[in-house]
């Protein structure tokens, strides 16, 4: 089953230009805002960004995404595909490699991994427990803010997909598209004697 294979979300080839502008828009959403992140955490300073990387995209998120912004629009403007120029691109990659090395493979970024691991697991879990393998729930005023996210999110999927996507699916994009501070709490109260 694809959803299981390690890796094999980055195997696929956006084949759209509205699916490339996602993929794009997710790289220049996430690259500078895990700087900021890590900045706020003490894992790393502003000062320990590459000068080479700093003088074409800039330092600080809003520079970041302002400059990556500009530069496929920029370069795309009357073609039929997106394009980034090659002092950019370049740049942007770099920005990764390091975003990599010093922030997301950092001692600081894994030391709750297994935490996490089993926080995700439970959550899903706890969630198709409550779903009862049903891709329909009625939401019901009576409800917890969390009960009514969690299942006007799979109405909605399951209008969307009829009954060609696994509920499994439908729970991971759910947990996928909520945000690290949703998470935490959805944790906090859905699974007993969570604590990060």
């Amino acid at each position: 089953m694809y959803l299981q294979k390690n890796g094999y979300s980055k195997k696929i080839v956006p084949m759209t230009l509205e699916a490339s502008v996602v993929r794009l828009s997710d790289i220049i959403a996430y690259i500078g805002r895990d700087i900021e992140d890590a900045i706020i955490v003490g894992s790393i300073k502003r000062e320990d960004i590459p000068e080479d990387i700093i003088k074409i995209l800039g330092s600080t998120n809003a520079q970041i995404v302002n400059t990556l912004i500009m530069d496929v629009i920029e370069n795309s403007i009357d073609k039929p595909y997106l394009k980034f120029s090659d002092y950019t691109f370049e740049a942007l990659i770099k920005l990764k490699k390091w975003n990599y090395e010093y922030i997301y493979n950092s001692k600081e970024a894994t030391k709750n991994l297994n935490v996490l691991k089993e926080a995700f697991e439970r959550l899903f879990y706890h969630y198709l427990e409550k779903l009862d393998n049903n891709k329909y729930v009625k939401v019901d005023e009576k409800m917890s803010s969390s009960d009514k996210n969690l299942f006007s999110f799979i109405n909605s999927k399951t209008e969307e997909y009829k009954n060609s996507t696994d509920i499994r699916r439908m729970v991971i994009d759910y947990i996928s598209g909520q945000t690290d501070k949703y998470f935490l709490k959805e944790c906090e109260n859905n699974i007993k004697g969570f604590k990060i």
